[in-house]
């Protein structure tokens, strides 16, 4: 499985050719992009990890492109990478999501190390997100369900106790891909045992009983 997935946007097809290669390597899924307006559109197409993009690249003036991921983008880290570093540059980088600030040419287990901790972190990020979202789901869909199992101690009480199960189970698997991401590994798709005919699941009502 993918460690995660990477976008590079730089106009030096040398150093984009090679740091794509190199990350594939190390299990990364990398799409390349030699101008700012196909990276904005494949930004808005896919879904990603990580930016990597150089400074010196058509679209990108005055940092035009950071600035368009910051706004659109929901928080994806970005590392730029320069041949042509200036303080102005890298003041203005600082009030942005940038995860790294790197000058060309950069040693590869130093660019690395940064990838991994920008990814693991943003995806720790988004399985908080998920985490969040998911509680303020369940809280709506109890609010709606205590009253029927109140007023019904048949079918009521069943139905409560299912969607009490069904939400535990999520959110054990909420606290295992928050789990994953800060340890760096690959999201697992959703466990079967996540939704309410899980094998399990009559052992588990029995203990709520």
């Amino acid at each position: 499985m993918s460690r995660g997935r990477i976008l590079i946007a730089d106009d030096e097809p040398t150093f984009l050719t090679s740091t794509a290669e190199l990350l594939r390597r190390e299990g990364f899924t990398v799409d390349t992009t030699e101008d700012a307006e196909s990276a904005l559109t494949a930004i808005t197409q896919a879904s990603y990890d990580l930016l990597i993009t150089d400074l010196e690249m058509p679209g990108n003036a005055d940092l035009d492109l950071v600035q368009q991921v910051a706004s659109i983008s929901g928080g994806l880290p970005i590392i730029i990478i320069t041949g042509f570093p200036s303080v102005r540059s890298a003041v203005a980088s600082i009030e942005l999501p940038v995860a790294a600030y790197l000058v060309k040419p950069v040693h590869f287990p130093e660019l690395l190390k940064r990838v991994s901790s920008a990814v693991a972190r943003f995806r720790s990020y988004q399985a908080m997100q998920m985490a969040e979202s998911r509680l303020r789901e369940y809280k709506s869909q109890f609010e709606g369900q205590l009253p029927v199992a109140t007023e019904s101690r048949a079918g009521g009480v069943d139905t409560f106790l299912a969607l009490t199960l069904r939400n535990v189970m999520g959110s054990l698997t909420d606290l295992e891909q928050l789990g994953r991401a800060l340890a760096g590994q690959s999201m697992p798709q959703a466990h079967a045992c996540q939704f309410i005919n899980c094998p399990r699941v009559s052992q588990l009502q029995q203990a709520v009983e």
